[in-house]
C-alpha cells in the first residue's frame, strides 16, 4: 500500500509542470468507456468552466484509443479536442501520446505519462502528464467505483499556455463501462 501512494504521489509532484487527459480508467480489452467531466477552473481570479465528454475503447491488454472534448465558457465558445492512444507498461504505468486541436485552428502533437494505484476497495487513485510545443499541465483525482460499471471521478486539474498564466480548479464527473 505504501508502494502504491508513493507511486501516486510521485507521478503528481513529477506532473507540477506539465497535463489533460480523461481520468485514468482500467478497461477489458474490447470495453468502452463514456464519460463527463465538470471543472471550475481559475485564471488570475477569472472563472472558466470547463465540460467535457470523452469515450474509450480498450483496443487491447496494453492499448487504449480515445477522444476527448474540453469546452471552455470564457473563452467565446473556445474549445479543444484530443485523439489520443495509452501504452500500458504495467497495470499502474502508461504512456500517453496524441494530437490536440484547438477550436479548429491548430493541431500540437502531445505526449505524457499517467499513474495508477488501487487505495482502498472500490477506490483508484490517478495522476497523469501531458506536454505539447505551446501547452504544460498536469491532472491528478480519485474514482469511485459505484459498481462494476459506473465510476465518480474527483479531480485537480492545472494547465499553463506558454505567455499566460495557469487555469486551474476542482472538478468533478462520471464514466460508465459497457
Amino acid at each position: 500500500m505504501k508502494k502504491k501512494i508513493f507511486t501516486l504521489m510521485a507521478g503528481t509532484m513529477l506532473a507540477t509542470s506539465i497535463g489533460y487527459a480523461a481520468p485514468l480508467t482500467d478497461l477489458a480489452p474490447g470495453e468502452t468507456t463514456i464519460g463527463y467531466n465538470h471543472y471550475n477552473l481559475d485564471q488570475n481570479g477569472y472563472g472558466i468552466d470547463d465540460d467535457s465528454f470523452y469515450i474509450e475503447n480498450a483496443l487491447s491488454n496494453k492499448f487504449t484509443a480515445g477522444i476527448e472534448r474540453n469546452g471552455y465558457s470564457s473563452y467565446y465558445g473556445s474549445h479543444t479536442t484530443d485523439i489520443y492512444v495509452h501504452y500500458k507498461l504495467d497495470n499502474n504505468v502508461r504512456l500517453i501520446a496524441g494530437d490536440r486541436n484547438y477550436s479548429g485552428e491548430s493541431d500540437k502533437f502531445f505526449y505524457g505519462v499517467g499513474v495508477s494505484a488501487n487505495l482502498a476497495p472500490r477506490l483508484d487513485g490517478y495522476a497523469s502528464v501531458i506536454t505539447n510545443s505551446v501547452e504544460t499541465g498536469w491532472q491528478t483525482g480519485l474514482n469511485y467505483a459505484m459498481d462494476g460499471k459506473t465510476s465518480l471521478n474527483l479531480g485537480y486539474k492545472s494547465d499553463k499556455h506558454d505567455h499566460s498564466s495557469a487555469r486551474d480548479g476542482v472538478g468533478f464527473g462520471i464514466n460508465h463501462k459497457f
